[in-house]
């Protein structure tokens, strides 16, 4: 037993070490870092016009959350730090949804539909003890249509827009329930 633990140690830093170099490249995207807080940092411009291909095959144009508050959330089905940020978009969507407040995805994966659409169908996220599929529309984009969006690198990535339909604040790195619910509060 002793000789098995450090075997599985130098395997488990090898593989994590093969995953972080290793993985597909979608055009300069990166993981961001998922240690401490998210860095927001505040902006003001209006979202660009952008009209995005949704899992279920019809095209989404973004103003049609204008008069919302919409978290435009970039993703890859291969990145920790976006896994593991999906429980804290599902219970923010689930908490304020009905006060006008919206979760996007964007999906930013290389492998591009069938890879995100799998992961949506198939993968479940523990909120309050038990399992919770994404319930938010999910996009397909990528690095090109998140960079027009506001996004500036390291994933994942969030920006916050106005119920006006402006870009307020980017948040680099995993979205923490606590911190974000104070920034859409202000804006419903």
């Amino acid at each position: 037993m002793k000789k098995v633990l450090p075997v599985f140690i130098l395997s488990a830093a090898c593989l994590a070490l093969a995953f972080r170099y290793f993985r597909p490249d979608i055009s300069g995207l990166t993981e961001a870092s998922a240690d401490g807080p998210s860095d927001i940092a505040g902006m003001d411009q209006p979202l660009p016009r952008t009209v995005l291909p949704a899992l279920d095959g019809d095209w989404v144009n973004l103003e049609k959350y204008k008069g919302k508050v919409v978290l435009i959330n970039f993703w890859t089905t291969w990145c920790p730090g976006c896994r593991d940020e999906m429980a804290d978009l599902i219970q923010l969507q689930q908490k304020f949804e009905s006060s006008g407040f919206t979760v996007v995805a964007l999906a930013v994966d290389d492998d591009g539909e069938e890879s995100v659409s799998s992961y949506v169908r198939n993968e479940s996220f523990s909120l309050g003890g038990s399992a919770t599929k994404i319930t938010f529309p999910v996009l397909l984009g990528s690095g090109e249509s998140a960079e027009k969006l506001g996004f500036e690198g390291g994933l994942p990535a969030s920006v916050l827009v106005t119920r006006d339909g402006r870009e307020t604040k980017i948040i680099r790195g995993p979205v923490h329930f606590e911190e974000v619910s104070k920034l859409i509060k202000r804006l419903l």
